[in-house]
């Protein structure tokens, strides 16, 4: 790709913007979103409650819901205190007049009034549906999450109906609201994996997935990126998720323990044996129908270890891959090699790069002719450069590209100029949402993206190897962990990759080999020349790995550790 000049970031504006909310009590998640708002950099403009509050503290619903609900409050819904917060800030009491059942409108008096603040736009944290024109108070409007408009519980039905339907995943939506009937402007979407075994860890888990959102378009109307919001209507309903029935809290009850109790079975007796495979095609190939793929797999190594992540250089005529060794006992992998031509790996690895903490996902870079390897080492909080003495078993560490960040599957490229690095975050979320640097050269200086996050999904976010350029287009490979962590690939096409401007959509998906030996998952696809590496998983009992699936059970939304590979989550 062409060089080109370097574009300059244009100018950042203030953003002023309000909220509307029935108190001064609001739920915790709300509380994050104006935390993270203001911490951008965003100015608190107003606060706008209402004359009487809209909701008088009953509990509607089915009697079952209510008592499960209130023995089973998610953290995210716990009220926080922002009088502290809110002091010092302009306030209004405005009345919203019910419209129907739902609908509310303010008195035109009132809307003047707002509008004298010169507000960017207006959060939604109360005051139920809304309609007429405080839509128009703002320049931008009022923002809304789908799922909030339903007291007293926002946003709880819509994050119950999916373990009561067995959803792979749960969807959120940040718009900007256009009435009642219209779907609005989508500004922000996301798809979390729902947890089926917890009603808790599913609202907690989207719920503080999203507090980011209203951020991120904030940082899109301070580089002037404003289209979008100011877009046609998408004119799609929205849905009000329903109260559950007494009959359907009963049902609702029996799947949601039913997966908790195949989720500790799996946990248990089920364990991730992964395997490395060779496809002799180059990796556009799979932007096809997989067909009749050919894989060559390596012989699987003894139980109590595996084999994953794999990545390949071909240097003086051969091709060596490089690629984690983990052994449940130790809870630690190691970056060991292996040529391209063996039928397996040794039973004693022949070590690559060993470091103290867990290493893993040893992506290789052929810059200026060297080879430099920028392994995951999330636990040292940083991505550390690594150039080949004498490849492959030799290396020295150049120093550290990006540190204090726990960055899982970090992926360098180069595209249009720059060097791009792309992973997701253990302390923000394993498998989304995806932050992207760049940097003029590989050694940097690294810089974030203007939109980071840039997106959350859990289908197609976190990193699965190497991204690739085919008839100009270029390609991105994220792994898609809706279903279970390593359950498929989705490749990426990248429409827009700027310093401030992100955007990709599926190309392809490349499912497990239903039909080989290692039937249960895939999360690697890396190209070396006219070849495809890939590994793929096979559930089997293992005892020397229930230690660690105990160890490393993951924990709910907010209070994250580290998980990686053991049993299907």
């Amino acid at each position: 790709m062409s060089e080109g000049p370097v574009p300059r970031s244009p100018p950042l504006r203030p953003v002023r913007f309000g909220v509307l909310c029935d108190g001064p009590k609001i739920p915790t998640w709300q509380a994050r979103c104006i935390e993270e708002l203001r911490a951008g950099g965003a100015n608190l403009a107003l606060i706008v409650f209402p004359v009487e509050r809209s909701f008088d503290g009953s509990h509607p619903g089915s009697l079952l819901f209510r008592a499960y609900v209130a023995s089973h409050r998610p953290a995210a819904l716990r009220p926080a205190d922002m009088a502290a917060a809110f002091r010092g800030v302009p306030s209004m009491r405005c009345r919203a007049t019910t419209q129907g059942a739902f609908t509310g409108r303010f008195d035109e008096s009132d809307v003047s009034r707002i509008r004298a603040y010169e507000l960017d736009f207006l959060l939604q944290c109360g005051f139920g549906v809304l309609d007429g024109e405080i839509l128009d108070a703002a320049r931008y409007g009022v923002w809304s999450f789908q799922h909030d408009d339903e007291p007293p519980y926002r946003g709880i039905p819509a994050c119950l109906w999916p373990i009561y339907d067995g959803d792979a995943v749960t969807g959120a939506v940040l718009r900007r609201v256009a009435g009642p009937v219209g779907g609005g402007i989508a500004l922000r979407n996301g798809y979390f994996r729902t947890a089926l075994h917890s009603f808790r860890e599913n609202v907690d888990g989207v719920h503080f997935g999203i507090t980011a959102w209203p951020a991120n378009v904030c940082q899109d109307l301070r580089l002037g990126q404003t289209a979008y919001v100011e877009g046609p209507s998408s004119g799609t309903p929205v849905t009000r998720s329903p109260i559950p029935s007494n009959r359907q809290m009963i049902r609702f009850l029996g799947r949601q323990t039913r997966h908790a109790i195949r989720r500790a079975a799996r946990g248990l007796l089920r364990h991730e044996a992964w395997c490395i495979g060779i496809a002799e095609e180059p990796i556009e190939s799979f932007l096809q129908a997989r067909g009749e793929k050919r894989i060559r797999w390596l012989d699987p190594p003894e139980r109590g270890r595996f084999i994953a992540d794999p990545f390949g250089a071909q240097v003086d005529g051969a091709t060596h891959i490089l690629y984690e060794d983990f052994r449940y006992a130790t809870s630690k992998g190691v970056i060991a090699t292996v040529e391209a031509t063996a039928t397996g790996t040794p039973r004693t690895p022949k070590i690559a790069i060993e470091l103290p903490v867990h290493a893993s996902y040893p992506y290789l870079v052929l810059d200026r002719g060297e080879v430099y390897c920028i392994p995951e080492t999330n636990e040292a909080r940083e991505i550390g450069l690594y150039r080949a003495i004498d490849f492959p078993t030799r290396w020295e560490k150049l120093g550290t590209l990006i540190s204090g960040v726990a960055a899982l599957d970090p992926t360098v490229f180069r595209y249009d100029g720059r060097w791009w690095l792309a992973c997701t975050r253990r302390d923000v979320g394993e498998n989304m949402p995806l932050f992207v640097w760049h940097a003029r050269s590989l050694e940097g200086p690294w810089e974030p993206h203007a939109l980071n996050p840039v997106k959350a999904d859990i289908r197609s976010s976190r990193p699965a190897g190497t991204p690739f350029v085919h008839r100009d287009i270029l390609y991105r490979p994220a792994q898609d962990s809706s279903r279970m962590y390593g359950g498929g690939i989705v490749i990426n096409r990248v429409l827009r990759l700027t310093p401030t401007e992100f955007k990709e959509e599926p190309a392809a998906a490349v499912e497990p080999f239903s039909e080989g030996p290692f039937p249960d998952g895939i999360h690697t696809l890396s190209a070396v020349g006219e070849i495809t590496l890939i590994d793929s998983k096979r559930h089997r009992f293992d005892p020397s790995a229930i230690p660690y699936v105990i160890r490393n059970r993951p924990v709910a939304a907010g209070d994250r550790a580290k998980s990686h590979r053991a049993g299907d989550e």
